[in-house]
């Protein structure tokens, strides 16, 4: 599995190559640089969800979570140890499945 910080490297990189923006830290602010906004929140989730195989349910996000490439980081090595617990333990058995 990915670390943190590898995880957060390719999602600087997808910042380039899918939105077109280089962010020089991954503690910036995206949302109060004005970096992401309504539209380009959306195409970072389908991108993110594309690059690292997951399904991010927009209702559990909190705007915590896109606020800096660290944030996002750890919400995606979040979501990827939420699906490795339910593939290892099976559906309905996994995290937050009570």
């Amino acid at each position: 599995m990915l670390s943190e910080e590898d995880v957060a490297s390719q999602v600087q990189a997808l910042l380039v190559e899918k939105l077109f923006v280089n962010v020089e830290s991954h503690e910036t602010d995206l949302l109060a640089a004005g970096i992401l906004d309504s539209l380009t929140l959306v195409q970072m989730l389908m991108h993110l969800e594309e690059r690292f195989g997951l399904r991010v349910a927009v209702e559990d996000l909190e705007i915590e979570d896109l606020r800096s490439i660290h944030a996002i980081a750890r919400l995606v090595t979040r979501q990827k140890h939420a699906s490795a617990a339910v593939s290892m333990h099976g559906v309905g058995h996994g995290v937050g499945a009570d």
